[in-house]
């Protein structure tokens, strides 16, 4: 029997257009899509272990300011279980270590720049080394980015 491919789509305090991103991940053909609240994940009553892509939504996490997901990212980074499991912080680097996809929209995208999970270099993806600031407009821009994988 194939293995049924998961992707968990967070969401909370803030965050909208989860259900977009839940059915995104359902026609690009995962098998299994969950919406998880950040509550679950910091009550330690789900964790992302078994999922193949983790999916941080955008919207307004914690506010719509520069630097309003580093609460989210310290909730993540201090969460403790109660009764000696892992955290989320090793389920994050885990899935990481494992090449699994993760991906933030708008504020999913600060969450992970706050966390220390992008630019991820030298391997670090729990220190934060960048941070996201004003830019020339002085105000939110909404544009297609064109990427490209660099094979080096």
């Amino acid at each position: 029997m194939p293995v049924k491919t998961k992707a968990a789509v967070i969401t909370g305090y803030g965050v909208n257009c989860e259900r977009e991103m839940a059915h995104a991940c359902a026609l690009a053909g995962f098998d299994i899509v969950d919406i998880i609240h950040i509550s679950e994940l910091l009550s330690f009553a789900k964790d992302i272990n078994g999922y193949h892509f983790l999916n941080f939504a955008g919207g307004f996490l914690d506010g719509d300011d520069l630097g309003s997901a580093k609460a989210c990212v310290n909730r993540f980074k201090y969460a403790v279980p109660s009764g000696g499991g892992e955290k989320i912080v090793d389920q994050i680097q885990r899935f990481i270590s494992d090449k699994k996809l993760i991906l933030g929209i708008c504020n999913g995208f600060q969450l992970m720049v706050k966390f220390g999970i992008l630019p991820g270099f030298d391997g670090s993806y729990i220190d934060q080394s960048a941070t996201l600031t004003f830019n020339d407009s002085a105000r939110f821009e909404d544009r297609w980015v064109y990427l490209k994988i660099n094979d080096s």
